[in-house]
């Protein structure tokens, strides 16, 4: 590399310098820009000066303010700073001059080119298949989008398209060259139609303009383009023209002045960080040897060294292992190369996420000293920021959140969820949870009737959609006046709904947002107010705002509405402006350009991840772009393997990466495969990696001062506090679940039903059961010769109280035939012994156990009351039976407890003179063997069941009358449920010992 200019005006034209990796960029150009001007705070105003970002143009003028400070110069006037763009940035962020600006026709917006690309692709689709597909069509329509940036930012004519398929291609190839008459010559079309251009090629177009200009008369004042690599041929010639002013300068980005002083320059290719300045150097024909240093800032970079011998071109590794040896020579051990080096290989992403915290934590120990964190991976940036909260540090990740998943962008997809479907009641319950969903409520209020909301949608879907469903299950659940404010606003929001079902996607959308403004109102305030308020807010209104004028280029279906809105705001960023920490920032590879900090820290190196995939082109071969001449899909990883170049040349720097990622085995990233090999065959790897010492700190900081087992629960409450009565399927539960009765029972806690839950065997065993119960009510002493004719209209006019509607009769209609059929025959020949039939009745009985009366209750299923005073007990089940063995052990008592009630007199209207038999019968799915669908017993085996039943029943009141008895969860191994409705409330994970679990006595 040529020797440095003490002034970089006083060097030969044309005048290109580069900065070296690892010095902070933006520092050392201010540093040697107000060098030039000799001292004079004025001079610097009458600078032009080009970055490749808006970060970038940012950080340059407090460098700039930084560095007038460190002179002694209190005021100073800052050069014209302005963003150029790079390829990886807004394809529309340059800006023109005046002249230039005014006379180039506006560029379509970013959302009008979807749109309009979509409509286009879903026109072809038509054609060729008879129907559009909206969602496949708005993701293709984005990858056209990508495909016309490429053609335009190269400067490619579409014309090439069409000698681009020879015979040696595939017939397929052609096929894909029809569909892209979109790109060839309906996009251009469409341009001309309306009078505009695409914001890529306005951008070509303007630094094409602002380079004949000043070609033609060169501005008699300084300018500088620094930072950029020039990926765009445009921004080439442009730097080429500017580096051959007499006042002009290019400053590049880490050139790698060893390698471009030897074979290997030859030898790169697009993966690698140098592939761009080496296309750069070749566009603009000029020597990399020749370029010079920085007259500011240079200095010897072991570390520099270090990362250019590992990511060497894999063509000119064939002296690597001597290149190591060397350097080792040089420096033992690659001890200077590795100072303030650090690795780290986390076991998964949480502990990575945990090292980085601890190292930025580590930062804020040391007065005035940054760190910052760069990465492509948002949810290990996410991560990051959420542990900092720890010790209440707030950082800003500049990448900002997906607009999609901010409040504002959640709220309006769940409307639009809801307004598509209005009968679910879980869409309903998400969107009413939401914050910015009020119905016109204050906060408490709102809070208060929401639940009641959430209580009254408990269960099956209502038979009805929107306020009307919701207005019916709050009338049924005793709930009519406090949903009344919440059923008012969502029949004002759903009066916005189109009236036909033909409405337009834009009549859709107009009434979506107008939905949405509606339920977001707060008391005597509308909901723009609340809804577009905030970063995101802000953000949401002008997206409305872009999509309002050009929606109706969406012809889709309103069902496929939920999913193209989502897709149509999923590209939209918030930024937000909350206090972050002014020494400590979490920045994505493109806003990290130029950016220095005392700690780098470069997270999330998978491959993958960082670099990520070579984009794959959807529409033409490799060797298509090649004969084209478009960028290959490496090139942006060169542009990335740039980045971490850069960064990773810093004076300290972390590099880290997670094992295992969302449960999965992840493989590093190439790059720090490549550094590991190398400090490897140095015997550096040892001091470098720091993986256990972050681990340990991990644990320490996440370490309990106390750990304490979580016991089992063992709760004995008072005499006076436990249950006087239980019906008797909770006897069993006493001896299955004593915990689960006691939460039942005593602490009146019961498990909610699901939202919306699915119409199950559960559902249809009730509304049978009603069946039998109507049936034998209207014809107890008989059965008609048209019983099966009755029972089905009478099936049929119940269903719709229990939920059972058109789609569940499609899948149940045959198994409720057979089970309407069983039943007619069961209660015909039940009839013949002319018993007095008896259905969901409810009986008790009162017994003193333990010196304390005990009320034993039952709702019996069916009691037939037989001339001779005995009584046929029955119990309908939709699903199993119990065994014998389960009612003889007590564990299933329900039926023989049942019966002794009936012979205690506890039935009114039934004096029994005893029990003749107790009958479980299955009456749904049944088997093909009659005696796995019943199980009785009958006369002295019917008598003796009973007697042992109360025997049990006595004694185990008894144990539970005991103050010292507690109820222990599920004491019985062999009768564990791992699904109890109360296991969690026992914490049953934390302490259960299947082996060797607590039991109880009884």
């Amino acid at each position: 590399m040529a020797e440095p200019a003490r002034s970089f005006l006083n060097a030969a034209t044309p005048r290109i310098f580069s900065i070296a990796a690892g010095r902070p960029f933006l520092t050392d150009l201010a540093a040697g820009l107000a060098d030039a001007t000799g001292g004079d705070p004025v001079a610097l105003a009458d600078m032009r000066i080009f970055a490749p970002t808006r970060r970038a143009v940012r950080a340059l003028g407090e460098a700039f303010q930084k560095s007038a400070m460190e002179r002694g110069v209190r005021a100073v006037l800052l050069p014209r700073i302005e963003a150029l763009g790079d390829i990886d940035d807004d394809a529309g962020l340059f800006r023109g001059d005046t002249e230039a600006e005014i006379s180039l026709p506006p560029a379509v917006s970013a959302m009008e080119r979807k749109l309009t690309l979509a409509q286009l692709v879903a026109a072809k689709d038509r054609a060729f298949a008879g129907q559009e597909n909206w969602p496949a069509a708005l993701c293709a329509a984005g990858e056209l989008a990508k495909l016309l940036d490429s053609f335009y930012t190269e400067e490619i004519p579409f014309d090439k398209l069409r000698d681009v398929v020879p015979e040696r291609f595939a017939a397929h190839w052609n096929e894909s060259l029809t569909f892209l008459d979109i790109v060839t010559k309906a996009w251009p079309a469409h341009l001309a139609a309306i009078g505009k251009l695409d914001p890529a090629d306005r951008r070509v177009r303007l630094i094409n303009a602002k380079r004949a200009q000043w070609s033609a008369e060169p501005p008699n004042y300084p300018v500088i383009i620094a930072g950029t690599t020039g990926s765009a041929p445009s921004v080439a010639q442009l730097m080429k023209t500017v580096a051959s002013f007499e006042k002009g300068a290019i400053v590049l980005p880490g050139l790698d002045t060893d390698l471009a002083a030897e074979k290997g320059w030859a030898e790169i290719d697009d993966p690698h960080p140098q592939a761009g300045l080496k296309a750069l150097l070749e566009e603009i024909a000029y020597a990399a040897p020749k370029v010079r240093s920085w007259p500011v800032g240079e200095a010897h970079n072991p570390r520099r060294s270090l990362i250019s011998i590992a990511l060497r071109p894999a063509n000119a590794t064939d002296d690597w292992r001597a290149l190591v040896q060397e350097a080792a020579r040089d420096d033992p051990r690659l001890k200077s190369a590795t100072k303030n080096l650090t690795l780290i290989d986390a076991a998964d992403e949480e502990e990575e996420a945990t090292a980085i915290a601890l190292m930025m934590r580590e930062t804020l120990e040391a007065p005035d000293a940054t760190s910052m964190l760069v990465t492509p991976d948002r949810d290990l940036s996410r991560r990051v920021a959420a542990k900092m909260r720890r010790w209440d540090v707030m950082i800003d990740d500049s990448a900002g959140i997906p607009f999609h998943n901010s409040p504002c962008g959640l709220y309006l997809r769940l409307v639009a969820e809801w307004l598509h479907d209005r009968a679910d009641p879980v869409k309903l319950m998400a969107m009413a949870r939401h914050p910015l969903c009020r119905f016109s409520l204050d906060d408490t209020e709102k809070a208060q009737r929401v639940n009641q909301l959430d209580r009254a949608l408990r269960g099956l879907a209502p038979g009805k959609p929107g306020a009307a469903g919701v207005r019916e299950r709050a009338a049924q659940s005793g709930r009519a006046e406090a949903l009344a404010p919440i059923c008012d606003a969502l029949e004002r929001a759903e009066r916005y709904q189109p009236s036909t079902s033909n409405a337009t996607f834009q009549d859709v959308f107009s009434a979506h947002i107008a939905c949405a403004e509606a339920l977001a109102a707060r008391p005597n305030e509308p909901g723009t107010s609340a809804l577009w308020a905030g970063e995101d807010g802000e953000i949401g209104a002008a997206l409305m705002a872009d999509l309002k004028p050009v929606v109706s280029a969406v012809a889709a279906p309103g069902a496929q509405y939920p999913e193209i809105f989502a897709q149509l705001i999923s590209a939209a960023t918030v930024r937000r402006r909350t206090p972050a920490h002014p020494r400590l920032s979490i920045l994505g590879p493109l806003e990290a350009r130029l950016q220095s900090a005392d700690l780098v820290i470069l997270g999330g190196l998978n491959e993958g991840v960082w670099p990520s995939e070579a984009a794959v082109d959807p529409f033409l071969s490799r060797p298509m772009r090649k004969d084209i001449g478009l960028p290959s899909p490496e090139r942006r990883i060169g542009l990335a393997a740039h980045d971490f170049a850069q960064l990773a040349s810093s004076r300290r720097v972390a590099l880290t990466r997670a094992a295992r990622a969302g449960g999965k085995p992840t493989k590093p990233s190439r790059w720090l495969l490549r550094l590991r090999n190398i400090l490897t065959g140095g015997d550096a790897i040892k001091h470098t990696d720091q993986t256990a010492k972050y681990a340990h700190l991990a644990f320490l900081l996440n370490k309990p001062a106390d750990v304490r087992p979580a016991a089992a629960p063992n709760f004995a409450p008072p005499v006076e506090a436990r249950p006087k009565s239980l019906f008797v399927t909770r006897i069993g539960a006493l001896l299955r679940d004593p915990y689960g009765v006691y939460a039942n029972q005593i602490l009146k806690l019961r498990k909610l039903d699901a939202l919306g839950e699915d119409f199950d065997a559960r559902h249809l065993g009730s509304l049978f059961h009603k069946v039998f119960e109507e049936f034998a009510k209207q014809y107890p002493s008989f059965s008609p010769d048209n019983a099966e004719s009755i029972l089905t209209t009478l099936f049929d006019e119940t269903a719709p109280q229990f939920g059972y509607t058109r789609k569940e009769d499609a899948f149940w209609r045959a198994h409720v035939t057979d089970t309407l059929r069983w039943f007619e025959a069961f209660h015909a020949s039940s009839l013949e012994a002319g018993p007095t039939v008896f259905v969901e009745t409810e009986g008790a009985w009162t017994h003193e156990i333990a010196g304390a009366p005990f009320t034993l209750k039952a709702r019996a299923d069916r009691i037939d009351l037989q001339p001779d005073g005995f009584v046929d007990i029955y119990d309908y089940k939709s699903k199993s039976i119990p065994s014998l063995k389960q009612i003889k052990s007590d564990f299933s008592p329900q039926l023989p407890l049942t019966a002794l009630i009936a012979r205690e007199g506890g039935f009114d209207g039934i004096n029994a003179r005893g029990v003749k038999s107790f009958q479980y019968l299955r009456f749904l799915l049944r088997k093909d063997k009659d005696k796995e669908n019943t199980l009785s017993a009958e006369d002295a085996e019917a008598e003796k069941a009973v007697n042992d039943a109360r025997d049990g029943f006595e004694k185990i009141i008894a144990h539970y009358a005991d103050p010292d008895t507690a109820y222990l969860s599920q004491p019985r191994a062999e009768f564990v449920d791992v699904y109890g409705d109360y296991d969690q409330l026992a914490r049953r994970r934390e302490w259960r010992n299947e082996e060797d679990g607590p039991s109880d006595p009884v």
